[in-house]
């Protein structure tokens, strides 16, 4: 027989289709807040067999709706079915036998529907009751330790806040593409040039859809602001509406310089976008949400994960010092990890949003210092509040300094045993910041506290760690 040289091209072509149906509550005890109906839809009765009275106790009728009632589906969300994903590969070596060859693909990933707080559909009225029970000064005999929960002080409390998701969105998904090259240059040198990107759409975010509408025009005669649906407070509603984009370009070397001894070295260079790294829409430095509900694409900005210059290098080196049986079977190896720091938002501390306030500041200057410390990471003179009274928000953006960068350099040593022909012991004696480099954390982000812009704690120190594991 003879050998076959690989063909030049190879072309890979793809479709997949999902259908991810929503999930349902057993006995159709959970709500969601509908916004085109103003009211919560419930999905059933659950095991209640007055909740019909349960609701017209606390006089809630008109803003309580069967799904049955309104032409939905116990699901109360609606299947997405166009989830179709196609996948698309090739690899080309354009000169032939197998120094060189070109890699690249697309295709489009789906993803669940957001399983996010689904308790908060359960976990509401009537399904769920708050009772309270307070004494009073003319009859304090009324409630006693021996009687706790006396009927004639029960309050029953209602529906004030509740929560929802947009029942008729398309799943999430992510567009993926790639493009390498590589080549190699003999004696066990291979270099890889790869750039990578995705976008992800339709991803799902939460945030207030009853947010005030804080304009001094329409302020309220006590000083409050009205809400889109008064007769609610927070509505913590999740829609599909975010999206994200990702792009990086890597160099990669690797060497075999024997049986003995590999090293790798890899360096990155990318940007992450995004209007909400998480459903929750919670940001890094804890950033509760989204200052403006009805402004989310505001909030797009570096994601909370973006790390713009990274460099990996790692080595494996296991020797062959001797034939004896004490020494056999050693391995050194070692991993340095330099990255740059994560981004982080900027915001107010000493905020009331009854007063139309805002949460973040203005931002008037860069705010980044050529030379920061731990004593002055950022320009607090450049992020001023807002004044009280302009009842608007900050005009600073999300994630806009950068932390810290991060330096850590991990080593092991481990030695196999073996005791069969598939079983073995590994003893391993690993070291993580071995030289015990100081890297700091995020700085103090609010802007009015004395200690603004100051970090006072600082990431892991240098580790120790011994381990046995058994291979079988």
């Amino acid at each position: 027989m003879t050998g076959k040289s690989p063909p030049p091209l190879t072309l890979n072509f793809g479709l997949r289709y999902e259908l991810m149906k929503p999930p349902q509550e057993k006995f159709g005890a959970w709500s969601m807040f509908v916004p085109s109906l103003g009211q919560i839809v419930v999905a059933g009765t659950g095991t209640l067999s007055d909740f019909d009275a349960r609701i017209a106790a606390t006089g809630l009728q008109q803003y309580v709706a069967k799904a049955a009632d309104v032409g939905m589906s116990r699901s109360l969300v609606k299947p997405d079915y166009n989830n179709f994903g196609p996948r698309f590969g090739f690899a080309w070596r354009p000169f032939g036998g197998t120094k060189s060859v070109i890699r690249g693909g697309y295709g489009i990933f789906y993803g669940t529907s957001s399983l996010y707080r689904l308790d908060e559909y359960s976990d509401t009225y009537p399904f769920s009751i708050n009772e309270s029970y307070s004494a009073t000064s003319s009859n304090p005999l009324l409630l006693t330790v021996s009687d706790p929960y006396p009927v004639a002080k029960r309050r029953v409390g209602g529906i004030t806040s509740t929560a929802g998701q947009q029942i008729d969105s398309r799943d999430q998904y992510l567009q993926s593409w790639n493009l390498t090259v590589e080549r190699d240059f003999g004696k066990g040198t291979v270099l890889e040039i790869a750039y990578a990107g995705s976008k992800g759409t339709h991803l799902p975010r939460r945030y207030d859809l009853n947010q005030p509408l804080r304009l001094l025009e329409v302020r309220n005669a006590d000083g409050s602001f009205p809400r889109p649906f008064p007769a609610f407070q927070t509505i913590n509603y999740i829609a599909a509406s975010s999206n994200s984009i990702y792009n990086s370009g890597s160099l990669t070397i690797r060497r075999r310089f024997s049986k003995q001894m590999f090293v790798r070295a890899a360096y990155t260079w990318a940007k992450s976008i995004d209007e909400s790294s998480n459903t929750g829409g919670t940001i890094a430095a804890g950033f509760p949400s989204a200052q403006d509900s009805r402004n989310l694409h505001g909030e797009r900005g570096r994601s909370d994960f973006d790390i713009g210059h990274s460099f990996v290098a790692s080595f494996i080196w296991t020797p062959k010092l001797t034939n004896n049986l004490l020494l056999r079977n050693w391995q050194v190896a070692g991993t340095t990890r330099a990255y740059t720091g994560q981004p982080f938002t900027p915001k107010v501390a000493n905020v009331s949003l009854d007063l139309g306030e805002a949460v973040r500041p203005d931002r008037i200057a860069k705010g980044a210092l050529d030379t920061p410390t731990v004593d002055a990471w950022f320009d607090r003179s450049a992020l001023p509040t807002v004044p009280r009274g302009s009842y608007r928000f900050g005009n600073s953006g999300r994630n806009i300094l950068d932390g810290p960068g991060t330096f850590l350099l991990d080593a092991s040593l481990s030695r196999r045993f073996r005791f069969s022909e598939s079983g073995a012991f590994q003893f391993r004696l690993e070291s993580f910041n071995m030289p015990n480099h100081t890297n700091l954390s995020l700085p103090e982000t609010r802007v009015d506290v004395l200690n603004g812009a100051t970090i006072s704690k600082a990431k892991a120190a240098r580790v120790f760690q011994l381990g046995l594991r058994m291979e079988f």
